[in-house]
């Protein structure tokens, strides 16, 4: 019994964080309080503080179970000679975060960006995102390292933007990658 209890409490931890991120990018993370991601998940505005102490802590949760992954990411692009095969295979593995379980918190992190500056959390988030924008980067400079962060942006806008980008989630993504490539790694393959 006390297994199947630890499975539910896990499951509604999920969900609640899956409904809070999707909230806060829809509506923002300022406008959106822990009483509306209660109804939103049929729990009680308590069950929700039975898991989280608070909005800035459900939000952390989200980050925390991220960075592992993001880190991973960018030690491979750090382990391997600056190349535009590296930056690109670092492009890819990030478009693999963005695209499976860690994409939410993502998406939330650059749509709310300004609003969420103040928490440690993200400020951590947005550190590791420059070390990996600081791989990606063609050369020294502005340019050089704007062209890293804008590769990254076009795989979260992938995902972020679909009614406005228009056409189906792996179109958009095969779209990211070829303005990454255009941006990070202008002569190889496509």
């Amino acid at each position: 019994m006390p297994e199947q209890a630890d499975r539910r409490r896990t499951d509604t931890r999920r969900r609640v964080r899956a409904i809070a991120l999707k909230m806060f990018t829809e509506r923002g993370y300022e406008l959106t309080s822990l009483t509306q991601v209660a109804q939103q998940a049929g729990v009680t505005r308590q069950a929700v503080l039975h898991h989280f102490a608070n909005k800035e802590e459900l939000l952390t949760s989200s980050y925390e179970e991220l960075l592992p992954a993001l880190d991973a990411v960018i030690e491979s692009a750090r382990a391997h000679p600056p190349s535009a095969a590296t930056r690109m295979r670092a492009v890819e593995e990030f478009d693999a975060l963005v695209r499976g379980e860690h994409g939410a918190s993502l998406v939330c992190a650059q749509v709310n960006e300004h609003a969420l500056r103040g928490l440690t959390a993200a400020r951590t988030l947005q550190q590791r995102l420059g070390d990996l924008t600081r791989a990606l980067a063609t050369g020294e400079g502005p340019e050089g390292v704007m062209r890293g962060r804008l590769a990254l942006s076009a795989v979260i806008m992938a995902a972020a933007r679909g009614r406005e980008l228009g056409g189906r989630q792996a179109e958009r993504h095969a779209a990211a990658l070829a303005v990454a490539r255009s941006l990070i790694a202008p002569d190889t393959e496509r």
